[in-house]
C-alpha cells in the first residue's frame, strides 16, 4: 500500500465511506434476480427506494424474504430438531454476505441456534447489508 499513488488512495476512501462498491453490487444483483424488462426505470425505482429509506431511518429491503431464510434454515437443520448449531448460523450468515453480526447470538451458549434466532439475526444482518448509503 505504500507504494500506492495518493489519488488511488483518497479514490478507494471516498469509495468506501460512501459504500458506492456495496451499491453497485446491491444494484446488480437486484437486477440479476428480478430481470426486469426496463432495467434502467428499475435501477431509478430501487435507487429511490433506498433514498426513502435512508430518510426515514428504515432499512433498505433486501432479496431475501422470511421464506428465503426459513428454507436455508431448513436445509442446515434436515433432521427438524429445531436448531442449528453456531458454526451453522456464522457460516450461513458469512454466506448470504452479511459482514457484520452477532456472532454469539442467544442460544449460542448451548450450541442451539433457533429459527426465530435465525431469522431474526440475518434479516437484521441483510436489511443492514442492503442499506447501501453512508450509516
Amino acid at each position: 500500500m505504500e507504494n500506492q499513488n495518493p489519488r488511488e488512495l483518497e479514490a478507494g476512501t471516498y469509495l468506501e465511506k460512501h459504500r458506492v462498491l456495496d451499491l453497485l453490487d446491491n444494484m446488480t444483483s437486484m437486477l440479476i434476480f428480478g430481470r426486469p424488462d426496463d432495467p434502467k426505470t428499475f435501477l431509478i425505482q430501487q435507487l429511490e427506494k433506498l433514498k426513502i429509506a435512508k430518510q426515514s431511518g428504515m432499512y433498505y429491503p433486501c432479496l431475501f424474504d422470511d421464506s428465503n431464510l426459513t428454507s436455508i434454515f431448513g436445509m442446515l437443520d434436515p433432521t427438524k430438531r429445531g436448531f442449528i448449531t453456531r458454526e451453522q448460523f456464522v457460516e450461513a450468515l458469512s454466506t448470504l454476505g452479511v459482514k457484520n453480526f452477532d456472532e454469539y447470538p442467544p442460544g449460542s451458549e448451548v450450541n442451539k441456534i433457533t429459527l426465530d434466532t435465525f431469522l431474526r439475526e440475518s434479516k437484521q444482518g441483510l436489511t443492514k447489508s442492503s442499506s447501501t448509503f453512508k450509516q
